[in-house]
């Protein structure tokens, strides 16, 4: 069966577009020029805190971790950037800086990622999305003479990853492995992300055998004829129909899920699965395992409007409701509005049709990434967790007036109240605004000195070239958020609050008039002068 028809969102028309001129478009390089400023007072924090530059000049860094000696090990992501993935060495106390490992080329993949690390009985784990030979992502470590070890293969990924891994009290390793889609179907939305043309047989994969409702989606063909109107459906690869009690097996290495690997046995244990993007992964102190979860996406044929992003407690064989609910509430709820399409499950026997609500949620597009708990009561709000927000793509993945994220907060897990902890004083990234402070926040981590480090990915920039964004080199940086003397505050002052995505559309706008207009007294110009 079919879903009604619905005009394509601005993802899919761009895929529509891109799909026949995308080669030609490869071949074009423009140059822009970059550069960051960085003023650590731009950045309000509670009394009693201080915001320090570390290390600046990253290209796309998405994760930190650190040694028993103390140094910093900075991963950059090679994720659609001319730089290929690195762990690089960082002195704290310094600021100096040394490549400590760079990826292979052959395992390199820039629709994917690189997405950090983490070191068990004196040896760098990390977490990459190519072994070299396969689309399928891998743990690996390395060797005590710099070789590399896949320790698990065959991770799946597409539009979010195999996410950075973390050393659980047990001795194994744990993490959150993405979906390969926005709500469980293959569509142009993820040719526009651009994995899609590279490994066309991708699709999302069940943490245990499922059975569809046969519900399909209509595309326009971006593998092909793009004038050719195909039909998908949920959990096969683009183009694939599925029918009413289609079963779909399951597997461990699922997408959308907390997946864990014991060093004693070489196995892989599923935790809990059912999670849209479950990118950071932090343990409290009394035990318990938290995830952070991006929300749905405003795109393609089946999405809702308002999604939250969330934290989650995970609860050992859990299944948290993705692709069918959001946020613990089913996306036919009425809850959601009237907004969206393709609301209708996909998955005709839940494994649990009331399946667990966040911890705590946050506002929409946030960009919730990198988390972890206090553990020093020196530093202060021991047993909080930290929470790195990346800010949001409008407009590639919402339609905001007002930027979301682009900071840290603190979250109370006693009272389960979220609060700013590090914001610009001006909301929203530095290189768009006149402050010089957080771009996108991407990961917090506490050090063995106590004080809080934040990983700033840096800029982010359309590309209309690439079909798609470029991330800028040398971007990126290092914060070091510490404890000072004297008394503690709760919370920083209020951030000024602009509506900047309305300036750029303003400035836009004003860019055509001019452009125009300036077009118009050429041609003028040039009749005046044949005359």
């Amino acid at each position: 069966m079919s879903n009604a028809r619905h005009a394509p969102m601005l993802d899919s028309w761009l895929a529509y577009l891109y799909a026949p001129i995308l080669p030609f478009l490869r071949k074009i390089k423009i140059t822009r020029a970059h550069g960051r400023r960085y003023n650590p007072r731009d950045i309000l924090l509670p009394e009693g805190y201080v915001a320090e530059v570390v290390a600046t000049g990253f290209n796309a860094p998405v994760h930190c971790s650190f040694d028993a000696s103390g140094f910093c090990y900075v991963s950059e992501a090679g994720h659609k950037i001319d730089s290929k993935p690195r762990i690089v060495k960082v002195n704290v106390e310094t600021g100096e800086q040394e490549t400590f490992f760079a990826l292979p080329r052959e395992r390199w993949q820039k629709t994917g990622a690189f997405t950090g690390t983490c070191w068990l009985q004196g040896q760098l784990y990390f977490m990459n999305t190519s072994t070299g030979d396969d689309r399928l992502g891998a743990l690996s470590r390395l060797t005590d003479d710099g070789q590399i070890e896949d320790v698990v293969t065959g991770l799946p990924w597409g539009d979010h990853q195999p996410n950075y891994p973390v050393v659980g009290p047990d001795g194994k390793i744990y993490w959150g492995n993405g979906t390969a889609t926005n709500t469980g179907v293959v569509g142009a939305d993820n040719f526009a992300y651009e994995w899609l043309p590279h490994f066309p047989d991708g699709h999302d994969i069940p943490g245990q055998d499922i059975t569809l409702t046969g519900r399909n989606y209509d595309y326009q063909n971006v593998l092909g004829d793009v004038l050719q109107t195909i039909q998908c459906g949920a959990y096969v690869p683009f183009g694939t129909t599925t029918s009413p009690g289609q079963v779909v097996k399951g597997q461990t290495k699922c997408s959308g899920s907390v997946l864990r690997w014991n060093p004693e046995t070489g196995e892989v244990e599923l935790v809990a699965w059912g999670l849209r993007n479950p990118y950071g992964i932090a343990f409290h102190p009394d035990g318990r395992l938290f995830a952070t979860e991006h929300d749905i996406d405003e795109r393609s044929r089946r999405y809702i409007v308002g999604d939250y992003e969330d934290i989650y407690e995970i609860q050992e064989g859990a299944w948290y409701g993705w692709p069918d609910f959001a946020s613990g509430i089913r996306l036919d709820d009425p809850y959601w509005g009237d907004g969206g399409q393709g609301r209708e499950p996909v998955i005709a026997d839940h494994p649990d049709p009331h399946p667990p609500k966040p911890f705590v949620i946050l506002e929409p597009h946030v960009g919730i990434n990198g988390i972890d708990v206090c553990h020093d009561a020196a530093f202060g709000f021991e047993g909080d967790a930290f929470v790195a927000l990346f800010g949001d793509l409008t407009p590639v993945t919402a339609r905001l007036r007002d930027p979301a994220g682009f900071k840290v907060v603190r979250v109370d897990m006693q009272t389960r109240r979220v609060v700013n902890f590090a914001v610009n004083k001006i909301e929203g990234p530095a290189s768009k605004l006149p402050h010089s402070g957080f771009e996108r926040p991407s990961h917090c981590q506490f050090g063995p000195d106590g004080a809080l480090y934040v990983v700033d990915w840096g800029q982010i920039e359309i590309a209309p070239e690439r079909g798609g964004i470029r991330m800028p080199k040398g971007t990126g940086s290092l914060w070091r958020i510490r404890r000072t003397e004297g008394p503690r505050g709760y919370g920083p002052s209020k951030p000024v609050v602009l509506p900047l995505y309305l300036f750029q559309l303003l400035a836009l706008i004003a860019g055509v008039i001019a452009t125009a207009a300036a077009v118009i007294a050429l041609i003028r110009r040039a009749r005046l002068l044949h005359r």
